[in-house]
């Protein structure tokens, strides 16, 4: 829910400080190091597509000169994007449940 609402670079760069910190500290293997960092590539990206916040793209063309021009918003953004977000949270769900 973080990364839908913020940065997702900031919040996948915190977690995986986190996960090499387990990995350095020898709480967790390489193999579990590794299957973590998919997941949370995964799970902060796939969030971040359904709003504008999450996408410096996204959040660049919103705030630009052009948005009125287009009659684009906020909201507009967010149902464009809500298709894409529903089939690539399908898509990495069903990935890391039977590829990780």
């Amino acid at each position: 829910m973080l990364s839908a609402i913020s940065d997702n670079v900031f919040v996948a760069t915190i977690y995986i400080n986190e996960i090499n910190q387990a990995y350095l500290a020898n709480t967790i293997n390489r193999e579990q190091f590794e299957a973590l960092a998919v997941a949370v590539n995964t799970g902060t990206n796939i969030p971040s597509i359904a709003t504008p916040n999450g996408q410096a793209a996204f959040l660049f063309l919103l705030t630009s000169s052009l948005a009125p021009l287009i009659k684009l918003s906020y909201i507009k953004m967010v149902k464009m994007a809500l298709p894409y977000t529903i089939v690539l949270t399908i898509v990495g769900l069903y990935s890391i449940t039977y590829f990780i």
